[in-house]
């Protein structure tokens, strides 16, 4: 599974990866109150109760001050809606991609040397699949099928792939896709079905590995994303992955 050791961003790209993180992962507190203040730039004071876990947040500027519960997850939508707001310069960004994907990040301009914006290293060059197969049971994925691997299957004939697939249509125009449900019925299977134990070995493969979805090619894509959904390429060991539930 090949992966890039860095990425390049345009300043519109960092913008649209760090709210994706924000949304993509259970709410990640810590961060949250962390990147507040750079985020908002905002006098409305942010308080943690630590013994009841709760967030407290300030009433905006120009009103009579008080205290008001949020959850993790609002306080996260409070960020991205401050980041829509502005246009935080490439420093600015860059420092905020190194908080937020916990790696090295710098600015420069891409391979052309046409484009101002951020290379963000991705730490995947220590990576190495376990073939534990845990990705494959955590089905988070279900409607990020694209076109153009829809389009691959019909092409190569594969009905097989293709009765897997719901496809969505408006007007009669197909406008998304959702995988994999099981033949015949409206109910999303548990685990990959493509999923297969290797013969007299503990690792799993996949049965149309060459033609396999894209968004399983480019898993887990950075360092973090395998950490926050339960991807142990990094670790020592690792687990069957029957009965087991990610975090992503």
């Amino acid at each position: 599974m090949a992966s890039q050791d860095r990425v390049f961003l345009s300043s519109e790209d960092a913008l649209r990866a760090i709210r994706s993180d924000f949304d993509q992962y259970p709410p990640q507190t810590r961060l949250f109150l962390e990147l507040y203040p750079l985020i908002t730039g905002s006098d409305r004071p942010v308080i943690k109760d630590s013994r009841n876990n709760d967030i407290w947040i300030g009433t905006p500027a120009g009103r009579k001050q008080r205290m008001q519960k949020i959850s993790p997850r609002q306080l996260g939508d409070v960020l991205s809606k401050a980041l829509a707001a502005r246009k935080p310069g490439l420093k600015e960004l860059t420092e905020l991609c190194e908080r937020v994907f916990h790696s090295r990040a710098y600015h420069g301009t891409d391979e052309t040397g046409r484009r101002a914006g951020i290379w963000l290293e991705t730490g995947m060059e220590a990576f190495s699949c376990h073939q534990c197969g845990r990705c494959c049971c955590n089905l988070d994925y279900r409607f990020e099928l694209t076109e153009a691997d829809f389009r691959l299957w019909q092409k190569l004939g594969r009905t097989d792939i293709l009765e897997w697939v719901a496809v969505f249509r408006r007007k009669g125009e197909i406008v998304s896709y959702a995988i994999w449900v099981t033949p015949g019925t409206r109910t999303f299977s548990t685990m990959c079905p493509w999923l297969e134990k290797k013969a007299g070995s503990e690792k799993w493969q996949c049965r149309i590995h060459t033609v396999k979805p894209q968004v399983c090619r480019e898993y887990p894509a950075s360092r973090k994303h395998a950490q926050m959904t339960g991807c142990p390429a990094f670790e020592k060991s690792t687990q069957k992955p029957h009965g087991f539930s990610a975090v992503g």
